[in-house]
């Protein structure tokens, strides 16, 4: 994606948020876990940090785990946009270590996981074994047919750019960002905000005077610096911009 997939603008709020609301119409503790200099917005969730950051979603599901106060953990990423409260019950309601299998291939990081696996994840990232399905596999899971489950729309997500903008024109194709300029970017547009497009960073830039040349190739010209929401600089303009997301554009000698 280029860019953290926990800030991606979705239905009005980061992505990561998004999915813990969902989660939170289902189950009584909703758990996130994220490396130590990980930022992420207010959630409504436990935070915990991995204290072995690098290691892999095993890793982050063992962390989970670890703080888990139930018997069973439905586990999922950051970017699952369409999951529905119908398909973590369904789930859920295995009652035991289970994973969909969708054309033979098994989603591992939309599973259900229990608290006993603490164990078993312990004793795999000791040996290097770090893949989730050698845990379910340690388990004894249940493989569940996908034409068992509600709602598969569940499993969709997004890795790339185009496929996020994508959904985001599904959403809403009128969907659009604000570009703000400063300094000399400023005085060239003669406007303070313009409202533009959701698109690639590219895209979005380009709606500025092309006397301003903000570009160069897909990388943010070196004259200039842009940030997105004030978070930090970036320079790759291949990454995606998302609706009611800021760009500010400032000149280089401005922001120091």
């Amino acid at each position: 994606m280029g860019r953290d997939k926990a800030w991606l603008p979705w239905r009005d709020r980061p992505l990561v948020a998004h999915v813990v609301e969902i989660l939170r119409q289902v189950v009584g503790e909703v758990i996130v876990v994220a490396s130590k200099d990980h930022g992420l917005p207010p959630l409504a969730a436990c935070v915990v940090r991995d204290r072995a950051p690098g290691l892999g979603p095993l890793a982050g599901i063992r962390e989970g785990l670890a703080h888990l106060r139930g018997d069973l953990a439905f586990v999922c990423a950051t970017d699952a946009p369409f999951i529905t409260p119908r398909y973590v019950e369904a789930m859920l309601a295995f009652g035991c270590a289970a994973a969909p299998d969708v054309d033979g291939y098994v989603q591992t990081l939309s599973a259900v996981y229990p608290k006993a696996a603490l164990e078993h994840a312990e004793a795999l990232i000791l040996a290097g074994r770090m893949r989730p399905l050698f845990l379910l596999e340690a388990l004894h899971y249940r493989r569940v047919p996908a034409r068992e489950l509600p709602d598969l729309q569940s499993l969709r997500g997004f890795n790339t750019p185009d496929e996020y903008l994508k959904a985001v024109r599904e959403e809403d194709e009128h969907a659009v960002a604000t570009l703000e300029f400063l300094g000399r970017a400023r005085l060239a547009m003669g406007c303070r905000t313009l409202e533009v497009p959701v698109g690639t960073l590219a895209e979005v830039l380009s709606r500025a005077h092309p006397t301003l040349e903000l570009l160069e190739g897909e990388r943010v010209a070196r004259p200039f610096l842009v940030s997105i929401e004030a978070r930090a600089f970036v320079r790759d303009a291949s990454i995606p911009v998302g609706p009611g997301e800021h760009v500010i554009v400032m000149d280089a000698s401005v922001g120091g």
